[in-house]
């Protein structure tokens, strides 16, 4: 697992009720983690800063798992 992928994983289990090392890139954030709206909006901001990136609104609404957000994740560090 690379720092980036670990440091993703530590800030989506900031969220939930799982530990880093428990996440799996199958589960959904809102189904299996429970995540919601605000939740996710939040979870958003705290990747564009950690990763001083810019995230499209409209697209990053469309990732539902963590395997997703991921993908989208290395295509916007690229």
């Amino acid at each position: 697992m690379s720092a980036k992928e670990k440091e993703f994983l530590e800030i989506v289990a900031k969220y939930c009720d799982k530990k880093a090392d428990e996440l799996s890139p199958d589960l959904k954030f809102r189904d299996d983690l429970g995540f919601d709206s605000l939740g996710f909006m939040t979870f958003l901001g705290d990747l564009e800063d950690t990763f001083d990136i810019e995230l499209e609104e409209e697209e990053a609404l469309k990732i539902t798992t963590i395997g997703e957000a991921l993908e989208y994740l290395d295509k916007q560090l690229v």
